[in-house]
């Protein structure tokens, strides 16, 4: 069944109302009609099966039938160099789609510079609005302003109940699974590079405040991919050993 974000503030007691663009789509593109049967979701976790009650030009109203809360236990955070051109979109939707938290664009020594203007940032929105209502998501992922690499290291190491992890090529031996087998976190911080990889002296930062070293395998793999596959394989070993 087709899976709508409504804004919070437009869902009070059993009663919402979809606006705008949104409610465009779901009457003329999508066609649904007073008396049709929807999911919609908040945002902050919370999924409705609800009844479409009345249809107009810039609004749709309906009943909440019923709900459930649908977040994960475990969060995980990307803080990632930005990919050229479109591919950055790419990273946003799949991270979305497989159950990302968070996105922390960093800036490294080889990153590629972008500004983040307003427009920008409402475009990373919907696509993250976007991808949630494909997956079934309850929450959205959220997109933050860029931070400085070291910042950004140094800002994760505070929480002692996360895993903090960067994949780097030159590493061969410890993989993500290793590190979530041996303790039981809340979540995790992963760091990715700028195509042209991690220098140095920014990976040995890394190392002496605490963050572990991991390889992904053998195979040199773009920004976007490293992100997927890295935040995929948190969130699997997690499942595999939280919940057996």
């Amino acid at each position: 069944m087709p899976h709508f974000y409504v804004k919070p503030e437009d869902i009070t007691e059993n009663i919402f109302s979809i606006k705008g663009e949104q409610a465009h789509y779901v009457s003329n593109v999508r066609r649904f009609k007073p008396g049709d049967e929807i999911m919609i979701f908040d945002g902050m976790g919370n999924s409705y099966k609800a009844k479409i009650n009345s249809v107009n030009k810039n609004e749709i109203i309906g009943n909440i039938l019923s709900s459930k809360y649908k977040i994960s236990g475990f969060t995980v955070k990307l803080y990632t160099s930005i990919p050229k051109f479109d591919r950055f979109e790419w990273l946003i939707e799949k991270c979305a789609e497989i159950g990302v938290s968070e996105i922390f664009p960093i800036d490294t020594k080889r990153s590629t510079r972008i500004s983040f203007s307003k427009n920008k940032a409402n475009r990373y929105e919907k696509i993250s609005i976007a991808a949630s209502s494909q997956c079934g998501r309850g929450d959205i992922m959220k997109i933050n302003n860029q931070l400085d690499f070291k910042t950004a290291c140094k800002n994760t190491i505070k929480d002692k109940n996360f895993i903090n992890i960067l994949p780097w090529e030159s590493q061969s031996k410890m993989f993500p699974y290793n590190l979530l087998s041996k303790s039981k976190f809340t979540g995790a911080n992963i760091f990715i590079g700028p195509e042209g990889g991690f220098e140095i002296e920014e990976v040995e930062f890394a190392k002496s405040i605490g963050i572990d070293i991991v390889t992904l395998g053998d195979n040199i793999l773009r920004v976007e991919t490293a992100a997927v596959v890295a935040s995929a394989l948190i969130l699997n070993s997690q499942l595999l050993f939280y919940n057996s």
